[in-house]
């Protein structure tokens, strides 16, 4: 795929997620566009308290006001918000708009690239035919809808609509192509600040593991928990993140007490900033997770010269073998997960730098300024603006479009419901769903300020 280092662009980029929210997948998106804005103007969109706008250098943030708890941000797709959204990607003119979701906001460009004629890139985090195994499946209802025969169909009509689909693995292009997807799909890997992570470490007796990441199921820091039964009393475990169900966290220090594990700590959330001090005091990281695409904890812990002990997945598959720690079938039993993990502590000085020095060389091309690259160059094969087909939709055009087929205050007297085509019955679907929702989380937090208000007056 040839690329021109000399060509800037103009690139729309979105996520469903907060600065600091989304995990592995929030963090990408928001590195991403600091990244491009290094050399390409780019428009980012992403959810905020309010909806605002501001510029830093060739970086452009829209803030689409949205209402949620945690991960949760639901954007209000209110007329106003709609056409703010149309204004800016007018105004802005982009030559490729790229998505990392396929939530509300992500279907809204969609629509407007396909009807621009702009090539519209989607980077697939999760793998499509197991969507629900990402954590959603701990969430209660939302469980439910996304495993519903209607949002089956939305992710199909969503990713039959994208010019491009950039996989960030073999194994998670396999799964696209298994979901039915029929168009151009790219390998592309996680970017990370590879020299933010490296640092030297002291070479210590001190047996520390540790893993980083949501605790869930799909994680199973359960199975890592019954691990430190078969290791000496010297060895210590650090469990880094927040658990996305109380119950599952509650389960695992249950388990701890039942096993009189003194030596497993549960850290809780803790800022991004902070992993990379957190890896250089770790002897090994450990993952006994049954799910990933390209899990940026690992990646991380790699960066940072760790080696890594783990059971098998698709991070765990593509990067780790003997030369940077073991990779374990995903039967291995507790205690022989436990007796590897020894024989990486037990190593001397000289081999343990040997394995820090082939953990860093696996990861050593994902350094964002050789993925922005890769990335430009997905962009440059599926055509920017020179090559788009005439016929450019302006802002007010689509809202006039919407104005005729939509239902509710987007229909017009007059017109059929037959009329109206899946695109549009998706998107007004999207649009009540966003502003029902708002209203939730909206009389949610009216009711726990009051609440808290109630209980402060009868203890005060």
């Amino acid at each position: 795929m040839e690329y021109n280092s000399y060509l800037r662009m103009k690139i729309v980029l979105a996520t469903m997620f907060e600065e600091n929210g989304g995990g592995g997948m929030g963090r990408v998106a928001h590195e991403m566009a600091e990244a491009f804005a290094v050399d390409h103007e780019v428009l980012f969109i992403y959810p905020g308290k309010v909806t605002r706008q501001k510029k830093e250098g060739k970086l452009w943030r829209l803030l689409i006001g949205s209402k949620g708890e945690g991960d949760v941000m639901i954007p209000t797709l209110s007329k106003r918000n709609i056409r703010l959204i149309f204004n800016c990607l007018e105004k802005f003119s982009p030559e490729v708009v790229h998505v990392h979701d396929p939530g509300p906001v992500s279907f809204l460009l969609q629509m407007w690239a396909n009807k621009s004629k702009t090539p519209f890139v989607y980077t697939s985090h999760v793998l499509p035919t197991k969507i629900v195994n990402f954590g959603a499946n701990e969430l209660g209802k939302i469980s439910r809808i996304l495993d519903s025969k209607v949002a089956k169909r939305y992710f199909s009509y969503f990713f039959s609509h994208c010019q491009g689909v950039v996989a960030l693995n073999q194994r998670a292009k396999e799964d696209i192509l298994r979901f039915g997807y029929k168009g151009e799909i790219f390998l592309v890997p996680n970017g990370r600040n590879l020299a933010k992570y490296w640092q030297e470490k002291i070479f210590t007796k001190k047996n520390e593991l540790v893993f980083v990441g949501y605790l869930t199921r799909r994680k199973n820091q359960r199975y890592l928990v019954e691990v430190m039964r078969y290791l000496p009393k010297d060895y210590s475990l650090k469990l880094v993140g927040l658990a996305i169900n109380s119950n599952y966290l509650t389960e695992l220090e249950r388990l701890v007490e039942r096993y009189h594990l003194r030596n497993v700590a549960f850290l809780g959330g803790v800022s991004h900033q902070k992993i990379p001090e957190i890896l250089r005091e770790a002897k090994v990281f450990v993952s006994a997770s049954q799910m990933e695409v390209q899990s940026l904890a690992i990646l991380e812990a790699l960066a940072s010269g760790t080696p890594v002990v783990g059971l098998s997945n698709e991070t765990v598959d593509e990067f780790i073998d003997e030369s940077c720690g073991f990779w374990l079938p995903k039967k291995t039993s507790p205690k022989d997960f436990a007796k590897k993990v020894k024989e990486i502590c037990s190593l001397p000085e000289e081999e343990y730098e040997k394995l820090r020095r082939n953990a860093r060389g696996k990861v050593e091309h994902l350094d964002w300024r050789e993925i922005v690259e890769k990335t430009v160059a997905v962009y440059q094969k599926l055509g920017g603006r020179d090559e788009r087909e005439k016929g450019f939709s302006s802002s007010w055009q689509l809202e006039r479009d919407f104005q005729k087929k939509m239902p509710g205050f987007y229909f017009s007297r007059g017109k059929r419901l037959k009329k109206v085509g899946k695109e549009d019955v998706y998107l007004f679907g999207l649009m009540v769903g966003s502003l029902l929702a708002s209203f939730f989380y909206t009389l949610k937090s009216s009711w726990d300020v009051w609440k808290r208000k109630f209980a402060f007056s009868l203890t005060g």
